[in-house]
């Protein structure tokens, strides 16, 4: 009996090591609310907030905090997504909202400058990401629904692939030379688009037609069932920060 209930035992312990490590495709989200990322991609604003019907969305924490010291205001940084580049959204409530793009001001939250004002609609239960991009101090604002309705084979790894570079226009393509998205225009946006994940796949950006490599990036994180975002960035004929480049972050 002893040997029955050590071999049902050690059975488990194995199912669930071998599951644990399976992506699981999400049914309908559970909890009420849109769900929405906002992915910081314009060069020329060090750090941003968005505050949505006046309330602060996004969250980093300030600079020099202490347990005496409030710090600093710190906006999402250049290059970074908020909640974060993992398959996380913060929730939202739904429906049409007033959206304000800020920049923190460097002593007091009070005195933040806005740099864009508009509009938006999220309806319940559907993913969002929310992007700001291009040059200067007025760049522009793209909210895309991340529909994973095509994204349904739990063999495959999903990539959509986006460009935020302003002033370019790129091939994206596989590493090994397959074109994915040839041609992509700034604000330009793919489907999601299947790839074998057990190639650990690499990502290259160029410009159309041409062979040399201006970014690469690889997946490390190529579960099958995976979705992500890969994007470019920065501006054309730019260098140090805000020379063209590329990044991701996962959406499921």
């Amino acid at each position: 009996m002893l040997k029955n209930i050590l071999f049902i035992f050690s059975a488990a312990v194995l199912l669930f090591s071998c599951e644990k490590n399976a992506l699981q495709l999400p049914t309908e989200p559970v909890e009420a609310g849109a769900r929405l990322k906002l992915i910081h991609a314009a060069p020329d604003l060090p750090g941003i907030d968005l505050l949505i019907g006046g309330k602060k969305f996004s969250a980093f924490t300030p600079v020099g905090a202490t347990t005496t010291n409030p710090g600093t205001p710190a906006g999402v940084p250049y290059n970074n997504t908020f909640p974060g580049n993992l398959a996380n959204y913060a929730l939202v409530t739904p429906g049409q909202a007033a959206i304000t793009i800020s920049t923190p001001a460097s002593t007091t939250a009070g005195s933040a400058t806005v740099v864009t004002e508009q509009s938006i609609t999220l309806d319940d239960t559907k993913y969002y990401s929310l992007f700001v991009a291009g040059p200067t101090a007025k760049p522009e604002v793209l909210l895309l629904t991340d529909d994973f309705g095509s994204a349904l084979d739990a063999t495959k790894t999903y990539v959509r692939f986006i460009n935020l570079t302003s002033g370019g226009t790129y091939d994206f393509a596989l590493s090994n030379g397959t074109m994915l998205a040839p041609a992509l225009a700034f604000k330009g946006v793919t489907s999601f688009i299947a790839i074998d994940p057990a190639i650990t796949p690499s990502f290259v950006f160029r410009a159309p037609g041409t062979t040399a490599n201006l970014g690469t990036i690889t997946l490390t994180n190529t579960a099958a069932g995976r979705v992500i975002t890969i994007f470019t960035r920065g501006v054309v004929g730019r260098t140090g920060t805000a020379a063209p480049g590329i990044n991701l972050y996962i959406n499921r």
